[in-house]
């Protein structure tokens, strides 16, 4: 009797600081309808949407205002007229651009890369989470992760010099070894079969331990009281990776697996544009890159908007699979981007 009576004091208390009924905040279930004053709980409410103005100004600003200029994808781009006085041509940049054999492969190569960064980029961050939270060792977990994050604070400008100075055919270490055990050279930046792997191990040196940060701070907010009841009775440390931890945390690991998912149209233009060259183009072209150089090398005509009409296809091709993505994981295991409950 006492602890609901508790429960139902703090209960009251969250509703009179939020605005909610008891029974709302008891149940977690809060309902904007019916009738209710929304104003009023906006206005208690109001530091913390102060807190998110900012935000929201900076997206609208930066990110939806300009969006008006993806009507160039439609026009004949003429500097002398602007966007708006440039002449409608319909379809015409579209039938132009998919009548061209590069960006086929670059559609093709972006995919693919895609594709190889969901099935091995992704899971390894939760398993390296999942890992150091088995460490227990301060000081020895401290320099993993230390060690883990820092490759992600180095720009791919720098990040691409040092692989290149690794892979380099004259005197790379990694040829170096290969000649010293008595093998030949191999000039792995002109490989177009090698530039997959080396694309996709600078992205796990760089990306992992940023993606562990994440699920290592979900991982902290799970309640220590769930293991200890798990060790009593006499569940393994494997046991309760799988049957507590991995649970916990899957509400996070579904919104940034849709997340992935969104961007399977852009493979990353820095680390592309600083590992290739013109001959790993048939495997290393990729949508991002394909538009830098349509744009450099059509300036002066209608660069502009062949490049407006390719990212709106990435765009229209990312929104799908986002949706879509969202719709499957809810499906599957009840969570969502949007409604996590």
């Amino acid at each position: 009797m006492n602890r609901n009576a508790e429960q139902t004091g703090a209960a009251a208390r969250e509703s009179s600081e939020t605005g909610f009924t008891v029974s709302e905040v008891r149940t977690g279930k809060v309902s904007f309808g019916k009738g209710r004053d929304l104003w009023r709980r906006i206005v208690r409410s109001r530091h913390i949407y102060l807190m998110l103005l900012p935000v929201v100004l900076f997206y609208i600003i930066y990110c939806y205002v300009p969006m008006y200029g993806i009507i160039l994808a439609w026009k004949e781009w003429r500097p002398k007229y602007g966007i708006w006085g440039s002449p409608w041509i319909g379809w015409e940049n579209f039938e132009t651009l998919f009548a061209q054999q590069q960006l086929v492969r670059a559609i093709k190569n972006t995919v693919v890369i895609s594709l190889l960064k969901l099935l091995i980029c992704f899971p390894l961050p939760i398993l390296f989470a999942l890992l150091l939270n088995e460490i227990f060792g301060r000081k020895f977990k401290k320099t993993v992760q230390t060690f883990m994050y820092l490759p992600n604070f180095i720009s791919w400008g720098i990040l691409g010099g040092i692989v290149k100075t690794l892979l380099s055919m004259d005197d790379g270490l990694i040829n170096n070894i290969i000649a010293a055990c008595g093998g030949e050279r191999v000039s792995y930046l002109t490989d177009p079969s090698a530039f997959y792997w080396i694309l996709i191990l600078s992205e796990i040196w760089k990306g992992t331990g940023w993606g562990t940060i994440i699920y290592t701070a979900a991982i902290a907010g799970i309640d220590p009281t769930l293991y200890e009841a798990a060790k009593m009775d006499g569940c393994t440390r494997a046991g309760c990776i799988f049957r507590i931890t991995f649970p916990m945390i899957l509400p996070v690991c579904t919104v940034m697996f849709i997340m992935q998912l969104s961007n399977i149209m852009n493979a990353g233009f820095d680390a592309v544009y600083n590992l290739y060259n013109r001959n790993v183009y048939e495997t290393a072209d990729i949508l991002d890159t394909y538009v830098y150089r349509l744009f450099t090398e059509n300036s002066g005509g209608n660069g502009y908007a062949l490049s407006t009409a390719v990212n709106f296809f990435k765009s229209a091709i990312n929104f799908c699979f986002l949706i879509a993505g969202n719709l499957i994981t809810k499906k599957i295991n009840g969570y969502s981007m949007f409604t996590i409950d």
